[in-house]
Parts: structure tokens; sequence; C-alpha cells
């Protein structure tokens, strides 16, 4: 079979994508700039521009240059936030959130409803209940209109576990359902636009990318670490994160960090990261099952010190031998325990990777909305149609 080569209209939207990336990531970007960065000509460019404007997804943005210099001015061009709206979902053991923004990422609403888990439970029951629940939060977001009418571009579900975000299938999750579960078609129905599903922390890794306020320099290698209320990881080189092969890639939580240890719940071995430092395992350390897992580390901190220095050095060794695979630009940690307190700081001092040429630093991404991966998978949706009109019709 000969490979099928790039006609006209996929260079025009391909092109198109470009401008609405680029202006996203820097808010305010030149004609002139775009054009170098996408290796077109600025007559290109402004015809692409132009059809963005007409539509309304961009405006221009007149010129920051207040030096008073002879010469053309430079109009930027940014992002019309109402231009439409986006919708992000969070699925995971401990909640179902839903968010609302617009077309700049800002919040507009948020619920949080119970988590969507029934373990054991018919995978096709378990997807439609999901539907409806989110279905019935977005009627309530949106004050009773359907998302079409509302202007939303799409919408985006980030979950726990195996996800094969091609056919927006959960793979493996027995923390919320049985077997694989069918995720996608269940949301579009409900909610009559796109829907994209992915890994909740390759979507978060996503986010990073989009919303975070250092996302205008992006990393060329960014390993994201979620904490909370197990361990999760995503690696993602040029903006876009690697789902692995066989939809596993990530798995930081379950490398082994001991020789010995509990056995794993959820992949059944001794002595992987999760299984010493999750929300669970604290949780029976310090006798308060069900705790939140910043609220254990704080505790562990205050009253068994050395037990603290423990957690601290075994997530430094998962976290040196993933440094050391994947030779990141930049590690970002992500979750409650790293809002406050030293956790942070302990876990990257101890960091033993060749000199660590990589900078640790936080998540510029607020744990408690989780959903805003969900909101970066539609954002992408968006951007790989090339701002397409097809939503609203």
């Amino acid at each position: 079979m000969t490979p099928r080569g790039f006609n006209a209209p996929d260079i025009h939207r391909r092109n198109r994508a470009g401008i609405l990336r680029l202006v996203h990531r820097h808010g305010e970007i030149a004609r002139n700039d775009l054009a170098r960065a996408l290796g077109l000509t600025r007559a290109a460019v402004t015809i692409l521009a132009n059809e963005l404007i007409d539509e309304g997804t961009i405006v221009e943005a007149g010129s920051p240059d207040a030096t008073g210099k002879a010469g053309r001015r430079k109009i930027f061009l940014r992002i019309r936030p109402e231009s439409g709206m986006a919708l992000g979902i969070g699925a995971d053991a401990e909640r179902l959130q839903v968010l609302l923004s617009d077309l700049a990422g800002a919040v507009l609403g948020e619920r949080t409803l119970p988590s969507p888990a029934t373990p054991g439970a018919d995978g096709a029951a378990a997807a439609e209940k999901l539907a409806s629940n989110v279905a019935g939060a977005v009627s309530d977001l949106l004050g009773g209109r359907t998302a079409s009418d509302a202007g939303v571009i799409g919408a985006g579900l980030g979950v726990t576990g195996w996800v094969d975000s091609g056919t927006g299938t959960s793979l493996r999750e027995p923390r919320l359902w049985e077997g694989p579960v069918a995720l996608r078609e269940p949301l579009e129905r409900a909610l009559g636009i796109p829907v994209a599903v992915d890994n909740n922390v390759r979507a978060l890794a996503l986010a990073e990318f989009l919303f975070a306020d250092t996302h205008s320099s992006a990393p060329s290698g960014l390993l994201f670490v979620k904490y909370g209320p197990g361990v999760g990881a995503a690696w993602a080189a040029g903006g876009i994160p690697w789902p692995g092969a066989h939809h596993r890639s990530g798995e930081l939580g379950h490398t082994l960090v001991e020789g010995d240890g509990p056995p794993c719940p959820y992949c059944g071995r001794h002595g992987c990261l999760e299984s010493l430092i999750s929300a669970r395992a604290l949780g029976e350390r310090l006798g308060r099952p069900g705790a939140r897992i910043e609220e254990l580390c704080a505790e562990l901190e205050r009253v068994d010190p050395s037990a603290f220095a423990q957690l601290a050095e075994r997530f430094a060794r998962a976290l040196g031998n993933a440094i050391e695979l994947y030779d990141p630009a930049v590690v970002a940690l992500y979750g409650s325990p790293f809002r406050q307190g030293n956790l942070l700081v302990e876990i990257a001092r101890r960091v033993e990777s060749n000199e660590r040429p990589c900078e640790i630093r936080r998540s510029g991404l607020d744990p408690d909305l989780p959903a805003l991966g969900g909101v970066a998978l539609a954002f992408e949706r968006f951007f790989l149609d090339a701002g397409s009109d097809a939503h609203r019709q």
C-alpha cells in the first residue's frame, strides 16, 4: 500500500493549527514571528490569520511597543477567549470533576461529584452512568443549554489507569470498573460534541504545556509526576506526551525501589513505590485510612521525621532512575503534598542522577483542578482540527 502524502487541504489545516498553537502559547504574537516559527511567508500567514479573524477565533491585539520608534508597528494576534468554551472532565477514585473554560484556558465554572468508581460493575453500565452524571453537571454549568448551542468546542476526559486514546477506551482500571470500558462514545452521545479521552497524568502533562505560567517557554523534554493518592508520571517531548507502545508509559509508581515490601494491590509486586508511599500505604501506617495524601504527608513529617525522610528517599530513588532514562529538561511535581511543606525540597536534594542536569520544580497547575487535563485534551483536539467551525453547525 502506498502511503498517502499531504494534499493542499492537509497543509492548509496543518498551518492553521500551527498558528493557533503559537498564538495560544505566546498569548500575543506578531505575524512576522509566526512566519519565522512556521517557515511560511508573511503573506501566507496573513491569509490564514485573516481566516481565523473572520471566524472570530483570534483578534488583532494592537502593539505593545510604546517606544515611539519610527517605522511600521507590529500588530499582535491573540486568541479571542469568548469565541468558544471547552469542557474538562477528570475521573479517579476520589472524585469526578467537570470544568468549563474559555478559549484562553480561564476556568469559568466547576462541579465536583462523587467518584464514578463502581468496582466489578459492568463496563457499559459504568460508562453510561459516568456520561449521565457528566451531562447533568454540564447542563448545570451552562444554565440548561446544550454544549453545542453554548459554543463548546469539545470536551476531554482524563481518567486513571491504562487508556487507549485512539479508541477512547479505559483498558484497565480496577479501582473504577471491571475490564475494558469504552468511554468516548457514551460521552459524545450525552454531550453532543467531540470528546477526547486519555490517561489523567498524560492529560495533565499536556495541560502543563498549555496552561502553566511557563507555557510560553515550554521545555524540550518534560517529566511530569503526580503524587496523590498514588504515583503516576508522563514523559513528554516537543509538547506531546508519549503513551508508550501498550498505553502503559509513565508507571513510575510501579517501579521497584525496595528489595522487599508489601504487595501492591494494583501491580501485585513487592517493593514498588506506590505500595510504600501511596495514600493507602500511609493511611495504614498512621491508622488513618481514607485520609487525604497531603494530610498524611504532613502528619508523617510531624510525628515520625525518619519515616518522612525515608518517603522522600524512596521517591527520589524512583525519580532519579526516571531522569537517567529520559534525560528531561524539567521535572514538574504535581499534587497537593508539594503545595506547601518540605517534601519537594527533600526529594529534590536526594535525587542522584549524574549531576542532575535538569530542573526539579513544582508544577504550575492547581492540584485542586485535575480536570484541567481534560480541558487540555479538548484544546489539543481543537488545535488538530485547526479551529474548525464544525462544532458550531
